[in-house]
């Protein structure tokens, strides 16, 4: 599999406070006018050229030391839908930070969009942390900079109903898991980030070519009844696993580590505004304690389609 590397420079030219607040004061009436040009819902340039198994080194500067960058790469593991790995992308003392934040905060028991619906996700805990103001982390606010600038468009960016939700922080237990879903909901973009190194997202219908994909969540959900993490679609595994060297041969499987980070798009590009159901993912069910943490950057006027 060919690879082409390329340097990729993330400044912090993204004021954070500001894309976070500019999704709160977005009115009904630009709602009523919002247009979703094609091309903007997905990766932007170089990332969007990107072949499977092919990398880009990047850096991110961190914040409160404009001396020290935290090096990492960008490869594509899927193309629908696009799905990229973040090696690296958290220090091991970063993912402790966020640890530490969540445990400080307090945890209780996690739920899902729907109030009250706590089967979905099972023997899991959570904390919010705020992506950015006066009670907000440096370490937090700096990652939704970095993400900002490598994975919107400036179509995205620029727009008045454009912003991030806070950090969520899950903390699973054995057994614990979340069923298939797609996340949705004006969330374009989604960057899920293995605090611990246990992995087990899977996307059942990533780059299927096995007929078409069902557009709708009761379609997808029957698709996926007879398929399995490892044979089919995407499986980001953690790599303590002592078949690793059987899973890297394994084309359905890859494996993250401590500071490793995913991150896919939610909607198709076309200009249709609608769900891409090949985003449909689950955490699967986990034989050790799992820590991950979630963004999730929206574009509140794909609410009105």
């Amino acid at each position: 599999m060919s690879t082409r590397r390329h340097i990729l420079c993330v400044w912090l030219f993204i004021n954070s406070s500001i894309f976070i607040k500019r999704a709160a004061a977005f009115s009904t009436a630009a709602k009523q006018q919002a247009v979703i040009p094609s091309g903007i819902l997905g990766p932007p340039e170089p990332l969007k050229s990107l072949q499977i198994g092919q990398t880009l080194n990047a850096f991110r500067l961190v914040v409160d030391d404009d001396d020290d960058r935290v090096d990492f790469s960008i490869e594509r593991v899927a193309t629908s839908p696009h799905i990229f790995l973040l090696r690296n992308f958290l220090t091991p003392s970063e993912c402790n930070q966020i640890q530490a934040l969540a445990e400080e905060g307090g945890m209780k028991t996690a739920e899902t969009v729907t109030k009250g619906d706590t089967s979905s996700r099972k023997n899991c805990s959570v904390a919010w942390i705020p992506s950015s103001g006066p009670d907000g982390s440096s370490l937090v606010s700096g990652l939704v900079a970095s993400t900002v600038n490598i994975f919107l468009s400036d179509v995205v960016k620029s727009r008045p109903s454009a912003g991030v939700e806070n950090m969520q922080i899950l903390k699973y237990g054995v057994g614990g898991e979340f069923v298939h879903h797609q996340d949705g909901d004006a969330r374009v973009l989604t960057v899920i980030y293995y605090i611990n190194g246990v992995g087990g997202t899977w996307f059942p219908l990533a780059d299927r070519n096995d007929g078409e994909i069902p557009k709708n969540k009761a379609g997808v959900l029957e698709l996926v009844e007879n398929l399995e993490p490892g044979k089919h679609g995407i499986f980001l595994k953690g790599d303590s696993s002592n078949s690793a060297q059987e899973e890297n041969n394994n084309k359905h499987t890859v494996l993250v580590n401590k500071g490793d980070a995913v991150a896919f798009y939610n909607y198709r590009d076309e200009g249709s505004a609608q769900l891409d159901w090949a985003a449909l993912h689950c955490g699967s069910p986990t034989d050790e304690t799992k820590w991950i943490a979630n963004h999730w950057y929206r574009l509140n006027e794909l609410d009105n389609y």
